[in-house]
């Protein structure tokens, strides 16, 4: 079962989300950002999600400085949705930490959740 380590705002929301999408496929766990980037780092963790009101400052700064930038990106900032293809090809591409802004977690989460599986 892949692990998620869910950081920043609304992370219990964010949790909920991914276990609502896909119920018993992830372990999903909570931690602040340094320690959910360290873990995924190490292999601990599978994947990072953080969000922000950004979905790229302070959902992703130590995940980028941790995991490294071309490891991380963001799938939805503020008044623009996440896009499947964009998604789709963000997983393929091999990103493991993910960002987004609070007001996307809803639409965003599931999406990306999909790809993820």
């Amino acid at each position: 079962m892949k692990k998620i380590g869910v950081a920043g705002l609304q992370r219990e929301l964010i949790k909920k989300t991914i276990e609502t999408s896909a119920p018993d496929c992830f372990e999903v766990f909570i931690y602040n950002d340094m320690e959910a980037a360290m873990k995924v780092k190490s292999g601990q963790l599978d994947y990072y999600i953080g969000a922000c009101n950004t979905g790229a400052g302070a959902a992703l700064s130590i995940a980028i400085a941790v995991i490294g930038y071309n490891k991380s990106c963001t799938i939805a900032k503020p008044g623009i949705k996440a896009k499947e293809e964009q998604v789709a090809k963000m997983v393929a591409d091999g990103k493991v930490a993910f960002g987004l802004s609070v007001e996307h977690i809803e639409h965003a989460i599931p999406m990306l959740i999909a790809h993820l599986k």
